[in-house]
């Protein structure tokens, strides 16, 4: 499916500039235009590119074509149709271009998802968001696989409302086959996520490097990390599918009520060591490791969100 913002248009631009500047075709005021009458010859650009060619009703290096562009973008860029494949307004990866989820989905819920309340395609089970049309690891990270075989991940809303806010992403695999990487300083403590399967790695959301609160507020939308593909012939080694051992449906949504109440208690261990005091009841506040020392984010990132959390699952 691709962007409903994506319009089409003619347009034309002179093969002799020395920049490709592309105008919208518009035949009711081509009189007036020197390109397309004789007086072309007049054109220091094609004077440039003198050619012994018979006389001509206009200019041999005007050329026309047909391109795309953005109709909710504020300045209209053309991109050719040979370029076309090279955007991503032509497919389902649109659905996390920063100009369509701002009009498209203006309203938020900023602790945990992007996804309004009570739409028919998510779960939200304990206050956890969960779209349904993703797939999850089992150390809290999800897989969207669209119909042009386009891959994306990123963290689910469980661990954007486990680390509250972060401070810096670093992403440690941008390209290739690789299983996808990044290190998250939360509360000044580097700590690494990566999910569990290989993927020809096409694109990073560099963007959270400048605005890395966008991971956890809008972790199913603008927060992505990863774009990619299936491995195929790309790798050198047998790997499994990109899916492979990722939770789906009922299944998901059990897998996510045992890690709510698994973290609660797990919080309630870390502050019961702590303080020396025996605590009960009540589930894991959003942001919580924002309350942690260094050894207790490290346990928490351990016991969750390690790469190898699947034992658990």
């Amino acid at each position: 499916m691709r962007c409903p913002f994506l319009r089409e248009a003619q347009v034309k631009f002179c093969q002799a500039s020395a920049f490709r500047k592309m105008i919208v075709r518009m035949s009711a005021h081509t009189d007036n235009e020197r390109c397309s009458s004789p007086d072309y010859v007049n054109c220091p650009a094609a004077k440039q590119h003198h050619e012994e060619l018979p006389s001509q009703s206009h200019c041999p290096f005007l050329q026309e074509s047909l391109a795309q562009y953005c109709a909710a973008a504020a300045v209209s860029k053309f991109i050719p149709y040979s370029e076309s494949l090279l955007s991503r307004c032509g497919n389902e990866s649109h659905r996390y271009c920063e100009l369509f989820l701002a009009i498209a989905n203006p309203q938020t819920d900023s602790s945990v998802s992007s996804v309004k309340k009570g739409d028919a395609n998510e779960d939200v089970v304990e206050g956890i968001v969960m779209p349904r049309r993703m797939a999850y690891s089992a150390n809290h990270m999800w897989l969207d696989a669209d119909d042009d075989g386009l891959y994306h991940v990123g963290i689910d809303a469980f661990l954007a409302g486990a680390i509250g806010r972060v401070e810096r992403i670093s992403f440690v695999t941008t390209y290739g086959v690789n299983r996808p990487a990044t290190v998250l300083t939360v509360n000044g403590v580097d700590v690494q996520v990566v999910f569990p399967n290989r993927m020809l790695l096409t694109r990073t959301n560099a963007y959270l490097r400048a605005n890395p609160e966008r991971l956890t507020s809008e972790p199913y939308t603008a927060g992505w990390l990863f774009e990619g593909r299936d491995p195929g012939e790309s790798s050198t080694e047998k790997s499994p599918n990109v899916s492979e051992g990722l939770i789906r449906d009922e299944k998901a949504r059990r897998w996510m009520e045992q890690e709510v109440h698994h973290l609660s208690t797990f919080i309630h261990e870390q502050y019961s060591r702590r303080e020396g005091l025996m605590m009960d009841g009540g589930s894991f506040s959003p942001g919580v490791a924002l309350q942690l020392n260094r050894d207790e984010i490290l346990r928490l990132f351990n016991e969750f969100f390690s790469p190898y959390a699947n034992w658990r699952s």
